[in-house]
C-alpha cells in the first residue's frame, strides 16, 4: 500500500529476513528504545527470535519503507494476538516505530489506519496497546485515531532508574 497524501510517500511490506538489520538498529536508537519493553541494547539475537515468532504466526511485522530509490525502512508497525480458542482472541495488540528523523510527517496515523485495516480483515474485533506515561506523543497520537485509555498499570514500566506508569489504551474496531 503506498500513501501518496505524506510529506514522505511510504509503502508497507511484510518483513523479509534480509531486513532484520535495519529493524535491529531502528530498535536501537535511544528515542525509539526508551519505549520498548526490552532493555537496550537489543541484541541480533533477540532481533531474530522477534523473526522466529513472525515465521510462527505469532507476531505480524510490517516494514514502513520509505518510497524512494532505495525503499530504505523507516519503521515497523505490526501486531500480536492471543491464539484463537481463548476469550481473548478478538483482540490484536498493535506496536508501532518510526525512525525519528521522520517524525512528524503523518506516518504514525497512516500505520494505525494500515494495521487496523489489516487486523479488521483478519477478523478481529478491538485493537489496544500499551503505552509508556514517558510517551506523550504517542499517547496523543492514539487518542487522535480514536483510541481510548483505558486503564493505568502504576509504576509498571522500569526506565532509567525509575517506575513509570503504562497507560493502557484500546479502540473498537
Amino acid at each position: 500500500m503506498t500513501l501518496r497524501q505524506l510529506s514522505v510517500p511510504i509503502h508497507f511490506s511484510p518483513l523479509q529476513e534480509s531486513e532484520l538489520e535495519r529493524i535491529n538498529e531502528l530498535s536501537n536508537m535511544p528515542e525509539i528504545s526508551e519505549h520498548f519493553e526490552t532493555i537496550p541494547p537489543i541484541s541480533m539475537e533477540t532481533t531474530r527470535t522477534l523473526w522466529n515468532y513472525i515465521q510462527a504466526g505469532l507476531v505480524f511485522l510490517w516494514g514502513i519503507h520509505e518510497d524512494d530509490e532505495k525503499g530504505r525502512i523507516i519503521g515497523g508497525a505490526g501486531f500480536y494476538a492471543q491464539p484463537p480458542g481463548t476469550r481473548l482472541s478478538y483482540i490484536a495488540t498493535f506496536f508501532l516505530y518510526v525512525d525519528p528523523a521522520y517524525w512528524g510527517k503523518g506516518i504514525g496515523k497512516s500505520a494505525i489506519s494500515f494495521l487496523e485495516r489489516e487486523v479488521t480483515d483478519r477478523g478481529y474485533h478491538k485493537m489496544e496497546c500499551m503505552v509508556a506515561d514517558t510517551n506523550p506523543r504517542a499517547a496523543r497520537l492514539y487518542e487522535q485515531m480514536g483510541y481510548l485509555q483505558e486503564g493505568r498499570k502504576k509504576e509498571a514500566f522500569f526506565i532509567d532508574g525509575r517506575y513509570e506508569d503504562l497507560i493502557l489504551m484500546g479502540k473498537i474496531l
